[in-house]
């Protein structure tokens, strides 16, 4: 027996991390899958979704924007117009009306953990209601890391036995080769200078950037030479800014959200990659430092250990000082080669590719069915005919 067809929602493509996930793990499902892939898509965004999933598998384009109401409306009529076997969720905002058979992937559990990161008492009911819909009846949940797993067993005893941990991964883009040109060309057009301490993420609470600014400020006194920079945006967090204000003219820049392009090369001319999070569902930025062969400082958590235990220097995340000492001896010390290829190995033990292999054994787990998986291999070129198109107004 066989699968007629496996959805996967990539609406949420343009966010900052589920983003990230999409694009690093769709393409290598439509190798495997092939036209059994049908991807759901917001218009918008459809030009870049098909150029990831290539020419084999189905592009079904929907007017249903996440966490909109066309979302519990719209979508579940669309997904039940295609007729697919199961559908893959990135993301727990699924329709409440369950969609036929689905897996869904939970990267933390930040909204009962961290429920601050929702504006307001509406917003954090409605993602708690949320992700208790798509972990109590997903045939298959799978998790980033072994700690989430465990988060997610501990909080939804019910759901034992239906938990898969698949590892994310650096995309191939992440290497140790070095571009000087294209590194200075960002780095003039940001205002970076090197020595700089880079951070890559959003601005939530979680994410312990005032730890980081404080460390900043303790190093800044014996070392004025280094500058901190702080990607990212978020105007409901003013305190970084202030706080960034507070520290000598030029000594941090705060670029904003980056260029896709510009990301591998930043990485790679920094002096240290620093993540002081109070928690992570897996920690990519760390992964792909660790890929660009950047020394990492971050914070000392069961799940970052998972991915960089060895290679990274663990600090805890409520202690500026121990951050601003492990980024002084990085800044300082001699450049550690051994360590640094280590590094590079780790990363290379992640794969996207891996990922998706592991992902359809989840969807044959939950189907019980076997889904034909031809040789990984580059796309022919060949496109549909039509893509699917469902269109609701």
């Amino acid at each position: 027996m066989t699968a007629r067809g496996i959805g996967f929602d990539a609406r949420l493509i343009g966010a900052l991390g589920i983003g990230r996930y999409i694009t690093g793990l769709l393409p290598k499902l439509a190798l495997i899958l092939g036209d059994r892939l049908n991807v759901v898509a917001s218009r918008q965004d459809a030009a870049i979704v098909r150029a990831l999933i290539g020419g084999s598998a189905r592009l079904m384009t929907v007017n249903a924007q996440p966490y909109r109401l066309a979302e519990q409306s719209v979508l579940p009529l669309s997904l039940l117009r295609a007729e697919l076997d199961l559908i893959h969720f990135p993301h727990y905002n699924l329709p409440l009306i369950k969609p036929g058979h689905f897996v869904v992937t939970v990267h933390d559990l930040f909204p009962f953990q961290f429920p601050e990161i929702h504006s307001g008492p509406l917003p954090r009911v409605v993602n708690q209601m949320l992700m208790r819909n798509a972990v109590r009846r997903a045939e298959r949940v799978i998790t980033p890391s072994m700690a989430t797993a465990t988060a997610v067993n501990r909080s939804f005893p019910e759901a034992a036995g239906r938990v898969m941990t698949i590892p994310e991964a650096a995309d191939d883009r992440f290497s140790p080769t070095r571009n000087p040109e294209a590194e200075a060309a960002w780095q003039l057009r940001l205002g970076i200078r090197p020595p700089y301490i880079f951070y890559l993420g959003q601005w939530k609470a979680y994410k312990n950037l005032p730890i980081l600014l404080e460390a900043f400020r303790l190093l800044h006194g014996d070392r004025p030479n280094a500058q901190l920079v702080i990607a990212g945006d978020d105007p409901r967090h003013p305190e970084i800014r202030k706080g960034a204000e507070a520290l000598p003219q030029g000594s941090v820049v705060l670029p904003g959200r980056l260029p896709e392009s510009a990301v591998p090369d930043l990485y790679r001319g920094a002096a240290v990659v620093v993540l002081p999070s109070r928690a992570e569902g897996f920690g990519l930025p760390v992964i792909e430092a660790l890929a660009c062969g950047t020394p990492v400082v971050c914070s000392d958590l069961p799940v970052l250990h998972e991915i960089a235990d060895g290679v990274a220097v663990f600090c805890d995340p409520m202690n500026p000082r121990a951050f601003a000492q492990a980024i002084r001896q990085t800044l300082d010390g001699p450049a550690d080669n051994a360590r640094r290829q280590l590094g590079i190995e780790r990363a290379r033990s992640f794969t996207w590719e891996r990922a998706a292999e592991l992902t359809v054994a989840a969807y044959e787990a939950a189907l019980g069915v076997s889904l034909v998986r031809p040789p990984l291999k580059e796309h022919s070129g060949r496109r549909q005919d039509q893509d699917l198109q469902v269109e609701r107004q």
